[in-house]
């Protein structure tokens, strides 16, 4: 087994990012999603570190990161990244995203371009979570909008609030039924590191943004894998394989086949193995390719 070691970033606003590390070789970044850290990601840091430099990393105000009073937004986040990428040489990297890490990834990418970027793998985001009340159910479920303003303003208020947090239910919802307990309770427990209140203001960021002129301009090689969850709709992800230049589409659910919005937890061995394929393909093709 390779073992992960942590390291940290101090980023350009004085903001502590940490990563777990692990392996050798070319690059593979991994971002976590909403209230949601690196620890998802162990069982990839072991499985994919064996060929890759895998590294996971900790959002400003999540796990192991410093928690500053400002900067809960997607164009901070994208900041940080690219101060982790800077910081630690990471070139060509190939970046995977889960949930809103994909929403990062493309702020990266309206603020940077695909500068140190070689691949994107994104998990199971939609372009548009919230919905606009005139479009018809088809056009919502190609932007994936499964959020109207009414449900948006009743979850972060309860974030807000000093009430129940609604994390733990959330993350029941957004997973299969037969998830691992123990899985789910590391999932809850890794949630509630990032402040309520830090969670609701990024929530309402990530929410209210829409992607979708963004994405048929990607130009890197694309894998979009589906975990076919409740809160994503499956038709939001196939239209984004439609929409990214030959990008590769992929469904990977939970367990017995059931919709997760974890794959490469609950499916791990699949999810690697198309996550794999993916890489190994792309550097196959830049290994072939002739010189310039």
């Amino acid at each position: 087994m390779i073992a992960a070691q942590t390291c940290e970033t101090v980023c350009s606003d004085g903001t502590i990012v940490t990563h777990r590390e692990a392996g050798h070789g070319p690059g593979l970044v991994l971002v976590p999603g909403w209230s949601q850290t690196a620890q998802a990601f162990a069982g990839q840091l072991t499985a994919l570190s064996r060929k890759w430099r895998v590294v996971a990393i900790d959002h400003r105000g999540h796990g192991d990161s410093s928690t500053p009073d400002a900067g809960y937004h997607l164009h901070r986040l994208a900041a940080d990244l690219r101060d982790v990428l800077i910081a630690h040489d990471l070139v060509h990297v190939h970046v995977l995203g889960h949930s809103m890490g994909c929403a990062v990834i493309w702020s990266y990418l309206e603020l940077f371009g695909d500068d140190r970027l070689a691949s994107l793998t994104l998990v199971d985001q939609m372009p548009c979570a919230l919905r606009n009340p005139i479009w018809t159910d088809e056009e919502a479920l190609e932007a994936g909008a499964t959020m109207d303003i009414a449900g948006l303003f009743a979850f972060t208020d309860l974030l807000r609030g000093d009430g129940p947090d609604p994390r733990p239910r959330f993350l029941a919802e957004v997973t299969s039924p037969d998830i691992d307990p123990d899985q789910l309770s590391c999932l809850t427990e890794q949630s509630l590191t990032l402040d309520r209140r830090h969670a609701a203001d990024l929530l309402f960021d990530v929410a209210t943004h829409d992607w979708r002129t963004l994405i048929p301009h990607i130009r890197l090689p694309t894998l979009v894998i589906a975990g076919d969850s409740v809160n994503v709709p499956i038709a939001s992800q196939r239209w984004m394989g439609r929409q990214i230049h030959r990008a590769r589409f992929a469904r990977v659910a939970g367990r017995r086949g059931a919709g997760t919005h974890f794959p490469f937890l609950e499916h791990p061995a699949k999810f690697e193995a198309v996550v794999s394929a993916f890489l190994d393909g792309h550097n196959s093709q830049l290994a072939e390719a002739p010189p310039t």
